[in-house]
């Protein structure tokens, strides 16, 4: 590309959905400044995670590399930062430092390595956020049921100040680097914990949303009569808040529930637009949040999942290339991130990054795109593929489900479940030939029966 090389900052957002404005995924979202960040750059209406889950989608781009290929198909444990043959020295920021970038980073990026061993300088790392004392819960406590982890999700107004919230010194920090940036070129990544739960923010960003006018997400009650028994083993959270607990009383911890993540997705929002009003000219701007999130769809308030809610990611790219304001419906994947910035840097690409650079369709949305899909992995044997107007998902023991967005846009009836016959073999072509042994470095905790019984079968409770 050009030959003066530009700054890169990449904001990562844990959690975050559709549900912003420019993307449409709720009609109560409020966040400006994403929103005028995607009428400035490139917004990707058709992007998912590679994993739907923290750690192996970060994994996945910090690499470049897919799951099935990094054997991480779940969360890491510490054990990962003495991996050298995959991940320590491979990741995106050692890349850029080994071509001359300098290197900073705050808040959450990385996930089972240390981001002070990733980067130049390291702010800090932040956390989910200020809890109440003794384990108090607002709204939901999860039911005692061994062995199967636990979640932190709950609800409701907290703390009393936003200085109080590690999102506002994750800003912080980063403003005050880009204040004092370097001359020589930089990569500076800003990982923001909301909406990660709990969902917890102080009140002002809950009176945006008034609990009387909350739009509840569209569901059908019997979501998963026509999904096959592994797919509802698989994503059964046993611990996790269920619709009907939500539905209880007219839907009021329903009402609550959507309320306070559109109010910490607000929250972060006006973080993001803090740090951007201080980025220097010559900055390439990639905003994304590592996976998608389900509130109430499916039965489920949660990630874990393969079906849309999970695997989509809200993404925009701020460069110096194509229209502002302009619209890719094309399917990409966070894979894409490290061969794109890569090239919008004038940097060479490592070998072995498994994406593709998406600065074809920076300068013209419309051009040819030749992937068909992109994959999003969940545990080993378990792929879903997104087309431009389809969703496929097939699981370890090959039984299937098929959705034609198109005319179906919240995956409601799986087409591979009925009579039709239905031609699924485009999809079954581009499932991975060979997948990677689980990384020594996986954690071992199920989530589920089906899990427990899966990692089993897979000898990690006996490494």
């Amino acid at each position: 590309m050009a030959e003066a090389r530009p700054n890169v900052l990449l904001l990562v957002v844990d959690d975050l959905n559709d549900w912003v404005g420019c993307l449409e995924g709720h009609p109560d979202a409020r966040t400006p400044h994403i929103d005028r960040l995607a009428g400035r750059g490139t917004l990707f209406t058709n992007a998912h995670c590679q994993a739907p889950l923290c750690g192996p989608s970060r994994a996945s781009f910090l690499t470049g590399r897919f799951p099935s290929s990094l054997g991480l198909y779940g969360q890491p444990t510490r054990e990962l930062a003495q991996d050298k043959d995959r991940f320590v020295g491979h990741l995106l920021p050692q890349h850029f430092a080994r071509q001359g970038y300098r290197t900073f980073g705050v808040g959450k990026i990385t996930h089972g390595i240390p981001l002070s061993a990733v980067v130049e300088v390291a702010g800090p790392s932040g956390n989910s956020g200020p809890k109440p004392p003794d384990d108090h819960r607002f709204h939901y406590q999860p039911p005692d049921i061994e062995p199967f982890s636990g979640t932190q999700t709950d609800w409701a107004p907290f703390p009393g100040e936003a200085s109080q919230m590690p999102d506002v010194v994750t800003a912080d920090w980063a403003i005050k680097m880009l204040r004092s940036a370097p001359s020589e070129p930089f990569l500076l990544a800003v990982g923001f914990h909301r909406p990660h739960v709990p969902f917890y923010v102080p009140q002002p960003w809950f009176d945006l949303f008034p609990l009387d006018e909350i739009t509840l997400p569209p569901i059908t009650e019997d979501d998963l009569a026509d999904v096959p028994e592994i797919g509802r083993a698989i994503h059964e959270l046993p611990r996790y808040p269920h619709l009907p607990f939500l539905q209880e009383n007219e839907n009021a911890q329903w009402r609550r529930c959507v309320q306070a993540y559109l109010a910490c997705t607000s929250f972060v929002d006006s973080q993001i637009g803090r740090v951007l009003e201080a980025v220097p000219d010559d900055t390439v701007i990639v905003l994304f949040s590592d996976h998608g999130y389900h509130l109430g769809e499916k039965n489920r308030v949660a990630k874990h999942s393969l079906w849309p809610e999970s695997t989509r990611v809200p993404l925009v790219i701020l460069a110096d290339l194509g229209r502002p304001g302009q619209r890719v419906d094309q399917p990409v994947g966070l894979i894409d991130l490290f061969p794109t910035l890569c090239e919008l840097a004038g940097v060479p690409k490592p070998s072995g990054l498994e994406g593709e650079s998406l600065v074809p369709l920076l300068l013209d949305p419309e051009t040819i795109w030749t992937r068909e899909a992109i994959r999003t992995t969940y545990a080993r044997g378990n792929h879903s593929l997104r087309s431009r107007e389809e969703h496929y998902i097939r699981y370890e023991n090959g039984e299937e489900e098929y959705y034609r967005l198109g005319r179906d846009p919240h995956a409601w009836t799986n087409l591979a479940a009925g009579s039709t016959a239905i031609d699924m073999s485009a999809f079954r072509d581009l499932l991975p030939k060979t997948e990677a042994p689980y990384h020594p470095a996986s954690s071992a905790r199920p989530v589920n029966a089906w899990f427990k019984a899966h990692f089993d079968r897979e000898h990690l409770n006996s490494r």
